[in-house]
């Protein structure tokens, strides 16, 4: 499994592999100015003019030892820098030094960005690596527009300028890159929205640190043999009753779709058997379009009412997972028909309007939970605003789970899973998941993966993973602007 690495433990960890093997910090920039150059030929053809956009620290100091090489390889050399190189300290002083000794094409940034030259091939941006954590302004901003606008393909180094390392956030300006070669690990401004938009194609490439010095331990990033290996094996000779038996709570009057989509979707990941219990209006839709479901009323009226507590809790036993919240409603009523249920320690999700009424009347989550709130959910559980979430969506993640002492799924672009300190991102996923019922579908494989013995975490990370490519599966097979929710479950295939 991939790990990404903080900005900070990133720069800790390379000071204590120099300091402890004496191993020169020049070379660690050359290996990194190498790896980019071998990207950029990619994209610029041999002899080739390319713009190096240089900062005065040691990205900058990257970049203009990318420079050099280029230029040693035949290439043509244009540099914008920040400051003089007299002025830069260190390696990335005497890099930005050598490239006068090669006879590089230099500018400093005073104000304005000058004009690419006509013939650029490609870009280079090395103005701020991954420690940046102010907004950019002056010069670099308008070098960073220049960039943006120029047409060329931009090649980053290690990170965006403009991107966060830490936490993908974009600071006023931020730069488009087509590829972005990192070293050592990815960060976790890679990973996370908006930074991953930023980022482009995403090279990981070694510099030269020995692994034994790296004990930092990051964010993992669910690859598919992970989410495969997190499926527990089945028998040739297995039958109905070793898959487990799920329970959906879901649907009301005018909302039935959501709890069918659930119950399909539960189907369709693995469950033996799968029980929908619901008011009276959501029979007749269940039983028609997931007659392999069966469905059990337990409530007369429009939405689930109080009444329907002992009936649910009743239906519960014997079950392996439940799945709770699509289309339930948010009467007072619906809360009190649920909330034995939510506070058990049957292994769950809750999700939809479960979340929303947990947020509004509190109350205890049992054990063995999973909570999958969209940003909107979170800041109704947390009291933050949506835009707070969505800036710092592992930190909000982490704090849910701590509070309710369960496993929390924070959906979007990029997909958070946290259990207490442990955070998983998940990729899949694509634009054509913005549709009503996308997350009833993943409720219900989260749910179905449980009752067949996965614990919660393990079975969000592998839901969220699989029910991401079915959703890229769909896109590829109708274009995003078709898909609907119905197509994301129908394309499931979890083995």
């Amino acid at each position: 499994m991939l790990h990404t690495i903080s900005p900070q433990d990133m720069r800790e960890m390379e000071r204590a592999f120099m300091d402890g093997t004496g191993y020169p910090s020049m070379l660690l920039m050359e290996h990194a100015a190498q790896a980019v150059v071998e990207r950029l030929s990619a994209y610029a053809p041999e002899g080739s003019r390319v713009l190096f956009v240089c900062g005065g620290g040691n990205n900058g100091g990257d970049g203009c030892a990318a420079a050099r090489l280029w230029m040693q390889r035949g290439g043509r050399a244009d540099v914008w820098l920040l400051k003089s190189a007299s002025k830069m300290q260190g390696d990335a002083g005497v890099n930005a030094c050598l490239l006068n000794v090669c006879g590089a094409g230099m500018s400093i940034l005073y104000g304005e960005a000058p004009g690419i030259a006509k013939d650029c091939a490609a870009i280079v941006d090395a103005l701020y690596g991954t420690g940046l954590s102010r907004e950019i302004e002056g010069p670099a901003r308008s070098a960073i527009r220049a960039m943006n606008e120029s047409g060329l393909p931009v090649i980053a180094v290690d990170i965006p300028s403009g991107v966060d390392g830490a936490t993908g956030c974009v600071l006023g300006e931020a730069v488009r890159a087509v590829e972005t070669v990192t070293f050592h690990r990815a960060k976790h401004g890679h990973m996370l929205f908006p930074g991953r938009l930023h980022t482009g194609k995403l090279t990981i490439a070694d510099i030269g640190i020995l692994s034994e010095w790296d004990g930092a331990q990051g964010i993992e990033i669910l690859e598919e043999k992970d989410a495969r290996a997190l499926l527990p094996a089945r028998s040739r000779d297995a039958h109905k009753g070793m898959f487990g038996h799920a329970l959906i709570v879901a649907g009301s009057e005018g909302m039935s779709g959501a709890a069918c989509l659930c119950a399909q979707a539960a189907l369709r990941a693995g469950c033996g058997l799968v029980t929908a219990a619901c008011c009276a209006p959501v029979r007749i839709p269940m039983q028609t379009l997931v007659p392999c479901a069966m469905a059990k009323v337990v409530c007369g009226g429009a939405v689930l009412e109080a009444g329907a507590s002992l009936g649910l809790y009743d239906l519960a036993q014997g079950k392996q997972a439940l799945a709770i919240g699509p289309g339930l409603g948010q009467d007072e009523g619906t809360w009190r028909a649920i909330a034995q249920l939510v506070a058990s320690d049957i292994p769950k999700v809750i999700d939809a309007d479960a979340l929303n009424l947990l947020a509004a009347h509190g109350g205890k989550v049992g054990r063995n939970s999973v909570l999958t709130p969209h940003p909107g959910e979170m800041a109704r559980l947390t009291g933050a605003k949506t835009a707070e979430i969505l800036a710092s969506p592992v930190e909000y993640a982490q704090q849910l789970s701590q509070e309710y002492d369960c496993c929390v799924l924070l959906k979007g672009a990029t997909t958070v899973i946290a259990q207490g300190e442990d955070v998983t991102l998940n990729l899949t996923g694509c634009d054509a998941m913005g549709t009503g019922g996308s997350g009833d579908v993943l409720t219900g494989v989260i749910a179905s993966l449980m009752a067949q013995g996965m614990s919660p975490c393990d079975a969000a990370r592998a839901g969220a993973y699989y029910h991401g490519l079915a959703g890229e599966g769909a896109a590829e097979r109708m274009g995003s602007r078709a898909v609907t929710a119905w197509d994301i479950c129908a394309g499931l295939r979890i083995e």
